[in-house]
């Protein structure tokens, strides 16, 4: 390792506040620590309690080669055969990058940043996987990238996994997307903030060594790790800390829908697998695969809904009519397009004239009776025929539809649960749903009504299950 780099990873670890895990935190210094002087054996830091074991750093690192032309051309991240971009969130966070970033362990804000942009512009990637593995890192560009894959959002579904880790720093990033996997193994949070201050005066005083500062300004030697730390430098970097607690804490309760107290009361804990979709911090255990089938499934529902919007929009209403009109247009723009050519003797076949997009009325109309019937369906088995009409005319989506009947049926259970004393509860699938939804709305401090949609949501199965035991009575018929 370079020389001339170690002031530079110092000035990044000490004095500064970090969203890391101490453990991740003593790992560094256990690196570093040798080549700044620290001396060998445990190293005590006070206030946590954390045993350091100092070892020796490895070899001098030479410099890499230069990138190879072709290479750097090509996508940095993996992209499937399916439009679906994984992001590798891993290691050590930083701000910015160099060269020593990768052989150190360190990924940059800067780096994710660029990835994911040009992620979300690329039409041809249909939705992002954050691959997360990592104990955190600096504050210095978090927040900002944070709010980016937040907005991100609304453009394309944006998933995360924890596989194994997504702490601190890390956790702020995998709590911006829609969704959060966790692995059975994995683990998420560690909310919170830190900060180390070096006091090296013993040491440099047992070397024969005395530092004097000159300064100017009552703060400028503040944080100087050759003098033990004064109370109100302490006091002035605990409001820098409680400062950036609270933008952390807020982050997560807007990305998770949570409110900031429940946030704080995980008091940086970490939560693994299970405990931590009860703790409100993610979304669903599973692998990789699971999160990567999720977000594939979520980019073709989106994409399916925006074709069917763009499809109803065209659509007066009746599809008789609907269908002479696409008809029309399609002939109006083959005119437009393709008008008579002038006669000339023709040497050779002429090239063929590119022609205007044919629009297949009759598929239109064939695919809009499918999704009138899937409605109808729909509001059938939810006891609601009566609304087939009405959101037929709303010009809804299947999805948006199935959205809608879910929030009905969530306040239905809700008065259900109250009444329940007086009319018998409710069985079978209701009644686990039920179950789910209540557990939510006190882990989350909730609405049941809000619950209820999202215990449907984290159990497709028990609500399909419930669909086909409402309509098991009327196939009876």
């Amino acid at each position: 390792m370079k020389a001339n780099y170690l002031p530079h990873l110092a000035g990044r670890v000490f004095g500064v506040p970090l969203l890391i895990q101490p453990q991740k935190l003593s790992v560094i210094l256990q690196a570093i620590g040798p080549r700044l002087g620290l001396p060998a054996g445990d190293i005590e830091i006070e206030g946590l309690g954390v045993p350091v074991l100092a070892r020796v750093a490895p070899d001098d690192l030479d410099d890499p080669d230069d990138m190879d032309d072709a290479a750097s051309r090509q996508k940095p991240y993996l992209v499937t055969p399916d439009g679906i971009a994984v992001l590798g969130v891993s290691g050590t966070l930083v701000k910015k990058a160099s060269w020593l970033d990768a052989v150190s362990g360190m990924q940059s804000y800067e780096s994710i940043r660029a990835d994911f942009q040009d992620a979300v512009r690329d039409p041809r990637i249909q939705g992002i996987l954050l691959d997360v593995d990592s104990p955190g890192g600096e504050v210095g560009g978090l927040f900002d990238l944070a709010d980016e894959i937040y907005n991100a959002r609304a453009q394309k579904p944006v998933y995360a996994i924890a596989d194994d880790d997504a702490y601190s720093a890390a956790y702020a990033i995998a709590s911006s997307a829609d969704r959060l996997f966790v692995t059975r193994t994995g683990g998420v949070g560690s909310i919170g903030v830190i900060a180390l201050h070096m006091d090296q005066s013993g040491f440099d005083e047992k070397a024969g060594r005395k530092y004097t500062a000159i300064f100017a300004g009552a703060r400028k030697n503040d944080f100087n790790p050759h003098e033990a730390l004064s109370s109100s430098a302490k006091d002035e970097l605990q409001l820098e800390i409680d400062r950036l607690y609270g933008m952390f804490v807020g982050a997560v309760a807007r990305n998770r829908g949570m409110k900031p107290a429940l946030v704080r009361n995980t008091e940086a804990g970490l939560y693994f697998a299970e405990k931590s979709i009860n703790a409100g911090l993610a979304d669903q255990v599973g692998t990789f695969d699971d999160a990567l089938d999720a977000v594939l499934e979520a980019a073709t529902a989106r994409k399916r809904a925006r074709v069917a919007a763009s499809a109803a929009t065209q659509i007066p209403e009746g599809e008789t009519t609907m269908a002479k009109e696409v008809e029309k247009t399609a002939d109006a723009n083959q005119t437009t397009a393709a008008p008579a050519p002038e006669t000339k003797p023709a040497e050779s076949p002429a090239a063929p004239q590119s022609a205007a997009p044919v629009v297949d009325a009759a598929a239109i109309e064939t695919r809009l009776r499918a999704e009138y019937e899937e409605i109808a369906v729909l509001c059938t088995l939810s006891g609601h025929p009566e609304l087939v009409a009405e959101l037929i005319a709303s010009r809804k989506t299947v999805a948006q539809v199935r959205e809608h009947l879910l929030a009905l049926k969530a306040q239905e259970s809700q008065r259900t649960a109250v009444q329940s004393h007086v009319q018998g509860s409710p069985t079978g699938a209701e009644a686990q749903l039920n179950a789910a939804a209540q557990q939510l709305a006190a882990s989350r401090n909730i609405p049941f009504a809000q619950a209820y949609v999202e215990a449907m949501k984290l159990h497709p199965e028990l609500y399909q299950q419930y669909l086909a035991e409402k309509s098991a009575p009327a196939r009876a018929m």
